[in-house]
């Protein structure tokens, strides 16, 4: 366990995985305020429910994105709480494996999930100034218009200190996600009144 800021331990569910020496970890939050971390932990749990589950047809352990990205609580402020998860799964008799990806930010104030709809005045709009700046901002060159025409590229995403991570979904060959940090000052326009404050304040970065 891990002390962190706002009287909040980061903690972990930790099942076996697949492989001799791996796991599936969910990441946990206790103490703090009850109701958020109730909120996170259920968030966090839900979405690995989502996820493929071991049988003697699937194996399933921790993943890691290119770049480093793995299940953890990544942000931990006065205004959020956020978390992400990251599971390697393959199907028995399937080409390759995939990987699976789960975002969760919850809001201090509310202990409520900031949705893609709380987080922008405009979906539509904050779609459309994305489809230009996540190809030119991504410095591993997998994007291009294509990869980014779909209407859930927003849909997985949490702050950082230097902007808005997203995480677009891409083929298995390219990595099953491009993670992209938008800088605020390109986006901080396109966001409802007051969430840039919520999102940025008096936080802790807790993993990249």
């Amino acid at each position: 366990m891990a002390t962190d800021a706002h009287g909040y331990t980061i903690t972990s569910i930790t099942e076996p995985g697949s492989q001799p020496g791996k796991s599936v970890t969910i990441p946990q939050l206790s103490g703090g305020d009850p109701a958020v971390t109730a909120r996170f932990n259920a968030a966090m749990q839900a979405s690995r429910a989502g996820m493929p589950q071991q049988s003697a047809d699937m194996s399933v352990d921790d993943g890691e994105l290119p770049g480093g990205y793995r299940s953890g609580v990544t942000r931990i402020g006065s205004g959020v709480v956020a978390g992400r998860i990251v599971l390697l799964w393959y199907g028995k008799g399937a080409a390759h494996p995939n990987q699976s990806l789960g975002t969760v930010v919850i809001q201090t104030e509310t202990a409520a999930p900031v949705t893609v709809d709380d987080l922008y005045q405009d979906r539509a709009a904050a779609q459309a100034r994305l489809r230009t700046l996540l190809p030119q901002l991504d410095t591993s060159g997998r994007l291009n218009a294509g990869s980014v025409s779909g209407e859930d590229i927003a849909d997985n995403w949490l702050p950082t200190p230097s902007g808005l991570q997203i995480y677009v979904s891409v083929a298995h060959v390219m990595g099953d996600y491009v993670v992209v940090t938008v800088p605020w000052d390109r986006i901080a326009d396109l966001l409802r009144p007051g969430m840039l404050e919520v999102l940025t304040s008096d936080s802790t970065q807790a993993n990249r």
